[in-house]
């Protein structure tokens, strides 16, 4: 049983042979580290650790053509740059840390007409010349695939746009604009996506949000049931028609009040299950016995040794392996506190308690 077919059964609620295994990401200075401590240069953490990954496909989803990106002033520690989203922000040059964003391009309606020509669903370019060879190629290929990323989404796509002040102003201030964007996103998305779905059968879509923190949402559920439910059940019904089996969301943080609104909207699961947000992926199983379940695992855990990730695993794999549609997974990308072999021997953990409970 490959990684695939693995994954499917797994979002089956099936018991696979073979465990699934999957790490939603890796920043680069934790693989930096690795390198130095055994992980060969011409490999990556999943093919040197015979995990799988996930990949999407060679599709241009964002604004194109993209903003110049350019230095605006810069100093020892810090530069303030425009991206080629159009954002402004002031950039750490030590290591990795969020940027502080200064100006989005969009805070008007005048601002999002303008920028429209650069969301042409039919911007050509946007599939690359070699398309129906990699979707041809697509059935065999050795990793999950999904469709979507961060510009799936109908709260982190637009805080994109308009910055998260900017968009919970709106809500308020313009509600009628963040309705007008929904609604041309939706089309968005169809188009672009309608000849991908045709051609390739993926293992998930995937809808990025990121719109939680540790004390809960940034926005009330009645916000939710206004400015996003009914654009997700347009989304996922189109998903749903066009071939895919599953269709999930990441959010960071306590997503504890979103899962019963993304449920209702048709989402089959989520990740990460951010522990330090209060995230116990056990008791969300008990609340919600069919939702799929990717992550929860404490990645500081991981970082504290073999006798620390022995108990962080043995306290959750056996109770989620048991009840299935589970598939284990750090609570975010893999931070560098982590060292390789801790690494390896997580995942070896994973796959001994996994076996031990069939």
């Amino acid at each position: 049983m490959n990684h695939r077919e693995s994954f499917r059964a797994t979002m089956n609620f099936e018991k696979p042979d073979e465990l699934c295994q999957f790490e939603w990401g890796y920043w680069w200075e934790t693989i930096a580290r690795w390198r130095q401590e055994g992980l060969p240069a011409d490999k990556q953490p999943w093919d040197d650790c015979r995990i799988s990954h996930y990949f999407r496909p060679p599709i241009n989803c964002g604004i194109t053509p993209a903003f110049e990106w350019k230095i605006i002033e810069e100093d020892e520690t810090s530069r303030v740059v425009q991206t080629g989203s159009g954002i402004i922000c002031r950039e750490s040059k030590i290591g990795s840390r969020l940027p502080q964003f200064l100006k989005h391009p969009v805070s008007n309606r005048d601002d999002f007409e303008s920028i429209k020509e650069r969301l042409d669903p039919k911007t050509p370019g946007r599939y690359p010349d070699n398309w129906d060879q990699w979707a041809k190629d697509a059935d065999n290929f050795p990793h999950i695939l999904c469709l979507g990323g961060g510009e799936n989404g109908f709260f982190g796509w637009l805080r994109e746009l308009m910055g998260l002040e900017g968009l919970l102003m709106a809500y308020v201030e313009q509600p009628e604009l963040v309705h007008e964007i929904c609604r041309y996103h939706v089309y968005y998305l169809k188009n672009l996506y309608e000849r991908a779905l045709k051609d390739v059968k993926y293992d998930f879509i995937f809808m990025w949000e990121d719109m939680s923190y540790k004390n809960g949402p940034l926005i009330s559920p009645a916000f939710i049931r206004e400015f996003m439910l009914p654009y997700y059940k347009e989304m996922v019904d189109f998903y749903k028609q066009m071939g895919a089996s599953w269709v999930t969301v990441d959010s960071d943080g306590d997503v504890t009040k979103l899962i019963p609104l993304f449920i209702e909207a048709g989402i089959d699961g989520m990740l990460p299950f951010e522990v330090a947000a209060g995230m116990d992926i056990r008791e969300i199983r008990k609340a919600f016995p069919k939702f799929r379940i990717m992550g929860g695992i404490d990645k500081r855990e991981i970082a504290k040794g073999k006798d620390a990730i022995d108990k962080e695993l043995e306290s959750k794999l056996p109770f989620m392996f048991k009840l299935g549609g589970y598939i284990p997974g750090m609570d975010h990308h893999i931070p560098p506190e982590v060292s390789y072999n801790d690494f390896k021997y997580y995942l070896q953990r994973c796959r001994e308690i996994y076996k031990s409970q069939y």
